[in-house]
């Protein structure tokens, strides 16, 4: 994709941002009495033909983030950055429909428009290996996996489709110039610290701690399970450049037990990174970056709506969500 192209591509992403949801609606989201203010205010906002559309917030959130998808497709050239845009919601429909089949389901689940993989085919594969070669090897490794497991829970499961998604994103938006070619990197690593964080918490074993981690961060599943072992979690993350801040949450939450101010940070951390790449005018950058920011943005409504209807006041919402 030449450089005129993605100015004009940035430029019409510009436009696009604009309905992203304001500093001013956050506070108002944030502060709201419960969680049919939530819907109400979203209703006056960008999402309300959405949540008319849908009458679901969940719905609308998908379909928000499935737009910013469809948009990214319309206005990129580069067919190798789509497709792994794109198979980033394959990801999230073999995540429904594999863990209803793995639980005794017959797939009949809600999911979303295909990517770069037929819906049919992610749900035929299941029971038909004659099928399972067209799948992209990052999925037919993920399914073997899941299949190989006796009775899987939950938890296996979401670890095994975690992985999957780590894997994509890594080989995907991994292979883009900085800062967006970051984002996987940084995802893994808060993701691992985070999970040996609790897991130190609850005790486990640093073999364990090991087993659930995934590759791809910037430390080692070993170096941090050895982080586990002689407690100093916090200070290893601390020594990568750009940590600062989240590795001092961090080492509050393993005082105080709870990892609020950690995922917080964290949350921030990307929106950050996300940030910078927005202003990256002569490189995908800024498409990238447009449809990660719909998605985080999707799921800190979704965390504020559910806040919300459990009756969690706005000051433990602000603890968690960086938003206003």
């Amino acid at each position: 994709m030449s450089d005129s192209s993605y100015a004009y591509a940035s430029g019409r992403v510009s436009g696009l941002e604009e309905s992203l949801i304001t500093e001013r609606v956050w506070n108002q989201l944030i502060t709201a009495a419960d969680r049919d203010e939530v819907l109400r205010i979203l209703g006056d906002s960008w999402y309300g033909t959405l949540l008319q559309a849908e009458n679901d917030l969940n719905g609308a959130l998908r379909s928000a983030i499935c737009r910013a998808e469809g948009e990214l497709a319309e206005l990129s050239n580069d067919k190798v950055f789509t497709q792994g845009i794109l198979l980033r919601r394959d990801v999230r429909n073999a995540r429904y429909l594999w863990k209803n089949l793995a639980d005794g389901g017959d797939g009949d689940v809600e999911v979303e428009p295909s990517g770069m993989i037929s819906v049919d085919d992610i749900k035929k594969v299941w029971g038909d290996s004659s099928i399972v070669d067209s799948l992209p090897i990052q999925f037919r490794e993920s399914l073997e996996e899941i299949q190989a497991l006796p009775f899987p829970s939950v938890a296996e499961l979401d670890s095994a489709l975690d992985r999957l998604a780590a894997r994509v994103e890594a080989d995907n938006l991994g292979k883009l110039e900085e800062p967006v070619g970051s984002i996987p990197a940084v995802k893994i690593e808060l993701r691992n610290f985070l999970t040996a964080a609790r897991c130190r918490s609850e005790e486990m074993t640093p073999a364990t701690v090991e087993e659930i981690m995934l590759n791809g961060g910037y430390h080692t599943p070993s170096d941090i399970a050895e982080a586990v072992r002689i407690n100093r979690l916090a200070a290893l993350l601390g020594e990568k450049a750009g940590f600062e801040k989240v590795a001092a949450a961090l080492d509050k939450g393993l005082e105080s037990g709870s990892f609020l101010a950690f995922q917080r940070e964290s949350d921030r951390m990307i929106l950050d990174i996300l940030e910078r790449a927005s202003g990256k005018m002569f490189s995908p950058g800024p498409l990238a970056a447009y449809v990660l920011r719909r998605e985080l943005e999707a799921s800190h409504l979704k965390m504020i709506a559910a806040g919300k209807a459990a009756g969690i006041d706005s000051r433990r919402l602000s603890a968690r969500v960086p938003r206003g």
